[in-house]
C-alpha cells in the first residue's frame, strides 16, 4: 500500500487541563516528540499490522526532516518517494493534550505542500495493490488518484478537515476516482454544506447518493457508533470501550485496521471492527503512531468482539 499525503513533526505535551488567556498549565513530564501527519499515522499504523507500505510525501531539509524519515526506515516503510524541500522547513505539529486524551493542535505545514503532479512517479502507484490519500493540496490528489484509477488499483481517501471544509463540488474531481471514502460525522456534514444537527443516517444517503452508489463509505463516529454504505449492503457497528490515555490519530490508526483487513480479503463488516479496534487500542497509548501491532490486535479482538454490536439498515 502507497500512502500520499502530510509528513510532519509532532511535538507534544500532557496537562490536566488546556491553558486559558494570561494562565499557566503545568506540563506532566517531558516534550514528547514523533512523527505525525494523517498519510504518514495511516503508513506507520498499517506497517505495524503487517502490510508493506511506502509514503509519497515532503519534508524539509533539517533535523525534523531526518528525524520522521529515520522513524519511518526503523519502522520498516519505504521511503524512496519522500521529497526533500530545501527552502521550507519540515511541518510541524505542536499538540496539548488534557486528561481526558483531548489534544488541541497548532500545526505549519511547511514542507509538506505542495507536491507538484510531476513530482509523483507514476510507476510507484501503478505498482502498489493501493493507494491510501488524505488532506494534501488538490493537484497532487487528482493526480495520484487518476494514475491509480486508470492502473486498476483501489484508492481510499480520508480528506479530513480542512479538505472537507472544501465541499462536494471542488472535491468531485477526487471524489471521482475514489474507491472508499472515510470520513468522520463533522467531516461528512461540512462536505455536504449540512448543520451540524444533520441525523447521521441522513447525511449518509446523501454521501452515497451525491458522490456514487458504487462507491463505498465509511463515516467514523468515535466515541459513536461507526456507519458503513457500500454497494453489498450497509451496516452500523457499535464503538469498543477503553480507558482513553490519548485521541491523537485515533481515525488515522481506524483506518490503518480497516484497509488492513480488507486488503487481507476479510469483510468490510469485519474490517469495520478491526478499524474500530485499532484506533481504540491506540487511544490507550501517547502519540498519533502507536496502533498495535497485528497480534495484540487480534487478541483484543477475540477478546472483545462480543462486547460490539452489527446490525444492517434496511433499504429505502
Amino acid at each position: 500500500m502507497v500512502c500520499l499525503g502530510h509528513v510532519l513533526y509532532d511535538i507534544r505535551c500532557y496537562v490536566d487541563n488546556f491553558p486559558l488567556p494570561d494562565k499557566l498549565s503545568i506540563m506532566a513530564g517531558r516534550l514528547r516528540h514523533s512523527g505525525g501527519g494523517s498519510a504518514a499515522n495511516v503508513a506507520v499504523n498499517s506497517q505495524r499490522l503487517g502490510l508493506k507500505t511506502g509514503m509519497i510525501g515532503k519534508v524539509g531539509f533539517d533535523e525534523y526532516g531526518w528525524y520522521v524519515v529515520q522513524n519511518f526506515r526503523n519502522l520498516g516503510v519505504n521511503t524512496d518517494h519522500i521529497l526533500v524541500d530545501f527552502k521550507n522547513p519540515t511541518g510541524v505539529s505542536l499538540i496539548i493534550v488534557d486528561k481526558q486524551g483531548v489534544p488541541e493542535f497548532t500545526q505549519m505545514i511547511g514542507a509538506s505542500e505542495p507536491i507538484l503532479p510531476e513530482e509523483i512517479r507514476e510507476d510507484y502507484i501503478q505498482k502498489t495493490r493501493h493507494l491510501h490519500m488524505s488532506g494534501i493540496n488538490e493537484e497532487a490528489l487528482i493526480h495520484a488518484s487518476k494514475i491509480a484509477k486508470e492502473s486498476g488499483v483501489t484508492v481510499s481517501f480520508d480528506s479530513g478537515r480542512k479538505k472537507s471544509e472544501l465541499g462536494l463540488n471542488k472535491l468531485k474531481p477526487i471524489l471521482k476516482n475514489v474507491d472508499t471514502l472515510i470520513v468522520n460525522r463533522h467531516e461528512a456534514k461540512v462536505m455536504l454544506g449540512l448543520e451540524d444537527n444533520a441525523q447521521i443516517l441522513d447525511v449518509a444517503k446523501n454521501l452515497k447518493k451525491k458522490i456514487g452508489e458504487d462507491k463505498t463509505y465509511i463515516i467514523k463516529g468515535g466515541k459513536e457508533n461507526v456507519l458503513a454504505y457500500s454497494p453489498n449492503g450497509d451496516f452500523v457497528v457499535s464503538p469498543f470501550k477503553v480507558a482513553v490515555k490519548d485521541t491523537i490519530g485515533a481515525g488515522d490508526a481506524f483506518d490503518a485496521g480497516l484497509l488492513a483487513a480488507i486488503l487481507r480479503g476479510k469483510t468490510l463488516k469485519d474490517a469495520v471492527m478491526y478499524g474500530n479496534a485499532c484506533g481504540s487500542l491506540k487511544c490507550t497509548q501517547e502519540g498519533a503512531q502507536s496502533a498495535p501491532d497485528k497480534s495484540t490486535l487480534e487478541t483484543f479482538l477475540k477478546e472483545n468482539k462480543d462486547k460490539i454490536e452489527v446490525w444492517n439498515l434496511q433499504k429505502d
